[in-house]
Order: structure tokens, then sequence, then C-alpha cells
């Protein structure tokens, strides 16, 4: 995604708030050069900068330290693009779950997202889709991100969601003790990390709007989308130009790190702060080169396997078909040149 502009439906959401609250967009857009035009203008990006002087007006304006709480509650999922049309008509929460994940970018939220069960726990971790201008900020974007999954959980769900644990980098705001109303579940400020857990299993409670038909036609969308909105990253377009340039033998995270001359702590960091991991690198390379060979050259499958690093070719099949939901042969009659 581009860091110099991101889409603006969770910004527009805030905007559309603040102005039923009686707040004037004048003073809303102070300092911006936005306007009306650009509220009313679909396709219309926004840049972090501007988005975070918008939180700070709001803060300011409505005199509310805890306004993102207080808001996150209305959040409508249909006010979010294709993007929150992909996660109501998903047929289960945890297709909603996965839908908003792989395609979080699209949201254009202050923060993203990643998600791993462990133990007897679901556990999302929450990062800043771009650097904070303060503190304050930065509570506001946790804030909003936690009401609105609350909210979002139980309307699609028609039940009481409930969060087991709460864990918060910052200090405890003068508002704290309205965390543990909201969320009913215990909450500990000054933690190492932002995240949020679920002791239940959450993921076959099925959407009370949920529409398989529906749901496949957001999520093309939204993959056409991204592609729209995709644009090369210094950190991972260094990382692809190493992987490309080593084809057929890999190197491992490891090494990758040490010839960016940084730990492999240190670079599983920066990929996680961008909610992508190494393997998500490596697999995106291996389904290019995959699909490239496959349409575009006479290999043999035997070959391929061998050019991307795979020394069986029913690792291959089995990869290509977990990549694109086609087996090699569906792939080839519907790419037919």
């Amino acid at each position: 995604m581009a860091k110099d502009k991101i889409p603006s439906y969770s910004a527009k959401w805030l905007v559309r708030r603040l102005v039923t609250e009686g707040i004037p967009l004048k003073r809303i857009f102070k300092e911006t050069n936005l306007s009306e035009a650009w509220l009313k203008d679909e396709n219309a990006l926004i840049t972090p900068a501007h988005y975070l002087t918008i939180v700070n007006h709001a803060l300011d304006e409505s005199g509310d330290p805890a306004l993102a709480l207080h808001l996150g509650q209305k959040h409508n999922l249909g006010e979010l693009g294709i993007w929150g049309y992909a996660i109501i008509s998903s047929p289960t929460l945890g297709d909603a779950n996965q839908v908003a994940i792989q395609y979080w970018e699209l949201s254009g939220s202050l923060v993203t997202l990643s998600y791993k069960k462990e133990n007897n726990y679901s556990t999302w971790r929450i990062f800043p889709a771009f650097p904070m201008d303060s503190l304050r900020s930065w509570i506001f974007a946790v804030e909003e991100l936690l009401s609105t999954f609350i909210s979002g959980s139980g309307f699609l769900s028609k039940e009481d969601f409930r969060i087991a644990e709460i864990h918060l980098s910052y200090p405890a705001p003068g508002h704290g003790d309205l965390y543990r109303k909201l969320f009913n579940c215990p909450v500990y400020f000054d933690r190492d990390a932002d995240m949020f857990r679920t002791s239940f299993d959450f993921e076959k409670i099925p959407s009370s709007m949920g529409n398989p038909v529906l749901a496949d036609i957001c999520k093309q969308q939204c993959r056409q989308l991204m592609k729209k909105f995709k644009v090369s990253d210094e950190l991972i377009s260094a990382i692809r130009n190493l992987l490309i340039t080593s084809l057929g033998q890999f190197p491992s995270l490891p090494v990758i790190a040490g010839q960016m001359a940084m730990s492999p702590r240190t670079l599983r960091r920066r990929l996680q702060e961008r909610n992508i991991t190494y393997q998500n690198i490596l697999d995106e390379i291996r389904t290019e080169l995959t699909k490239e060979y496959i349409l575009t050259t006479n290999l043999s499958i035997d070959q391929i396997a061998s050019r991307i690093g795979f020394s069986e070719t029913t690792t291959l099949r089995r990869a290509f078909k977990k990549w694109t939901g086609l087996n090699i042969k569906e792939f080839k009659k519907i790419n037919k040149r």
C-alpha cells in the first residue's frame, strides 16, 4: 500500500460521525486541504498525516478523551466499502475474520492486525498502520479498533461476543475504568504489546447476514482493489529481489536478514509491522513464477518445481492449489491464450 495515500473509508466514517455530533466540517478539516468534495468522492484517498490531523481535531473539538470508545460502538461495516461488505456477507465469523485480515489495507484503518490461534486462545495483535504523531493518537486508534471489533462481531453473530483479556502498551488513561465496563474483561496496561484474546471457538459461529455467493463476489473485488493499491515497499522489494536472484535455492529468513545487515529478530519485527511474513513473500514469488512458467514456457512440472525450490512435483501441486484455489490443469484451462 502506498505510504503517501491510503483508502479513506475509515477516515470518512470518522468525519461523518463527527458531523452528526454537531462539529462543523470546517473545523474538522482545519489544517488539511480536504473539503466536502473529498467526502463525497467514493474513490478519494487520504494521506496518513491528514487522517491523524482529523483525529486530533476530533479529540479537541469533542472534548471527549474516550471518543473512540464511544464512536466505535456505532460503527457500521457497510460504510467501509467493499471490504466491509465482504465481511458482512461472510458465512461464519471465522470467514469474516479471515477476509478482514487478508484485505485489511483496504479499510484505511489507523492500525493493522495479525491473528493467531495459540493454546486455547485466538489472539489478535495490534500494530500502527503508519507512524503515529502522538500517544493520544495511538490510544484513539487502539480504542477505536477494540470497540469496533466488539460491536461488529456482535452485529454479525447476534450474540454477546466476549473478549477474554486485553493487553495494552500504554499507561491507563483517565477513562481506564470505561474499558472494563465496555469490554467486561481484564484489561492490563503498560504491557509489552497491544493485543486481545478470545477463549472460545468463535470461528464456526454463523454470520447473521452470511451470503456465500455475495461473499465470493466481494472478495473478488477486494482482490482487484488490492492489486490497484499495492505498490512496492522498500523492505519487501529488497527481500523480493534477493529471493528472485536465488531461484531454486531460496534462502531462509536468517540468511536474508544477514544479507540485509540486520538480525533475524529485527527482520521478523519489521515484517510483522507490515502485517506480512517472510513465508508470505516467498509464497507470492513462487506463485508468480509458477504462473509465468506454466503460461509462457514449455517447462515440465518437474522442471518448474525444481526452479522454484521444490524437490517433488506433488509438493508443488499441493502448494499451487493452496495459493490459487485451482489445480494446475484448471489454471491452464482458465488462462488459455
